[in-house]
């Protein structure tokens, strides 16, 4: 009959129906997406079609991050900065994000390879005119000893392809570089001179190591600075800052650009200069929006707090971090009963970090906490008592602090934290419900030698 004819035609093949050979475009390059770089380096030799599809699509290739450790066997062969290099030539062009970090070289071949690598990649870079929109160098600690003798072409490398770059460059990070004023000189002043009106982020926390001279007092470190009149976050060490400094960019600037300053204030670095507060004022009256957002590493006396932390500064956060280490004659006191308060219709987060320090504070924190209208956030790592956070959740519980975020820490001198442990859960029962809400809570107790 007809209906039996009908079901012993032969059938098409499910396989050939839905051919990937018969996926849109559109459709194969979403796919793609979705997989690793590994898998795409694989896939493009499956077929011409996907070869092409693979090696010409900008979009599969807009982020690279390289990692290298100079204390993996592999990282110590070529094979690994050998693939950078035939990666970055082969879809270096579409890159708009790079990223190359060395972590821990153990020995001077590791870090000629690293230096080799970098350069060749730019000087590549440079050639095919790419436009890199973020570059990265974290970390690279030219002042250690294996970087001697491949620090200063390594500098000159990276100076020579911020002045070939693209009208591109909108995020540099050049943190934890430690490099010696001439070498970092070189490199501002190249990247200012070609970027410096495109730049929107310049990371330069520990960017130059210990000078002779400090920073602040090289007039030169300004004239670069002058040159990024788009910036709106920077980060800094305190031992850069000056007026010249704040005055240089005050009138550079352009108008409410800058929104976020970073600066650290680290003990081993110079930080006795004097910054007058108008110097501050001015560049606010410039940027309006701006907030500043300050570090203390090591460095918890109120004197040298009262000098640094201005009135006049638009202080959003601050943290204090003792780095595990304890000096008699740190104070911490007198600064947030009587320094912090005036900034407390800007401040929005504070951290306190002292492991080692059994300074009593918890009364004054809680009036600062309780005067500061917009504080959100609170991350405390300290000896202080269990009741303390039981009056901090009352005060949140009771609306008298806006707290969205709570980290606390408890340091305890005994090895037995059982009866403070019983305690948090205590409280954190009292407050489940306040809690279990949108507050961000977090509580423990650890023993600290």
């Amino acid at each position: 009959c007809e209906e039996t004819k009908a079901n012993t035609r032969p059938q098409t093949p499910v396989s050939d129906t839905k051919s990937w050979d018969n996926l849109p475009h559109v459709s194969l390059i979403k796919i793609f997406t979705y997989l690793k770089e590994s898998q795409l380096l694989e896939l493009q030799f499956v077929c011409k079609r996907w070869y092409d599809v693979i090696r010409h699509t900008p979009s599969l290739w807009r982020e690279k991050y390289f990692r290298f450790s100079g204390r993996e066997p592999r990282d110590l062969t070529h094979q690994p900065y050998r693939y950078a290099t035939h990666f970055i030539r082969t879809f270096g062009k579409y890159l708009h994000v790079l990223e190359f970090r060395l972590h821990s070289p153990v020995s001077t071949g590791v870090c000629k390879k690293f230096q080799v690598c970098v350069k060749v990649c730019l000087n590549h870079l440079a050639k095919s005119r790419a436009r890199i929109k973020v570059l990265s160098l974290p970390m690279l600690q030219l002042d250690r000893s294996q970087w001697m003798l491949y620090k200063e072409d390594f500098c000159s490398a990276l100076a020579k392809f911020f002045c070939k770059s693209q009208h591109s460059m909108r995020d540099v990070c050049l943190r934890g570089a430690r490099a010696n004023f001439d070498d970092g000189y070189k490199v501002l002043y190249a990247m200012g001179y070609n970027t410096g009106d495109t730049v929107t982020r310049l990371d330069l926390e520990d960017f130059f190591g210990r000078t002779p001279t400090p920073v602040y007092d090289k007039p030169q470190f300004v004239d670069c600075l002058k040159n990024f009149t788009n910036l709106q976050e920077l980060d800094l060490n305190y031992s850069c800052l000056s007026e010249e400094l704040l005055d240089g960019l005050a009138e550079k600037l352009n108008p409410d650009s800058l929104r976020w300053f970073y600066i650290k204030v680290y003990a081993y670095d110079p930080h006795n200069q004097v910054v007058w507060g108008h110097s501050w004022g001015a560049l606010v009256k410039k940027c309006p929006s701006l907030k500043v957002n300050m570090l203390f590493q090591r460095v918890m006396t109120s004197d040298e707090h009262f000098r640094i932390l201005l009135p006049q500064i638009p202080l959003s956060q601050v943290s204090f971090d003792g780095c595990y280490f304890a000096d008699q004659s740190w104070q911490l006191y007198p600064t947030i009963a009587s320094i912090l308060p005036l900034f407390k219709k800007h401040l929005r987060r504070i951290t306190i970090d002292l492991p080692d320090t059994r300074e009593v504070f918890e009364n004054e924190l809680l009036t600062l906490i309780q005067h500061c209208d917009k504080l959100v956030s609170l991350k405390l790592y300290a000896f202080i008592t269990s009741r303390f956070v039981d009056r901090l959740l009352q005060m949140v519980q009771d609306g008298k602090s806006k707290l969205e975020i709570i980290k606390i820490r408890i340091y305890l001198r005994d090895y037995d934290t059982q009866d403070e442990e019983s305690e948090l859960d205590r409280i954190f029962a009292k407050y489940e419900r306040l809690v279990g809400g949108d507050l961000n809570y977090y509580a423990s107790c650890v023993t600290s030698i």
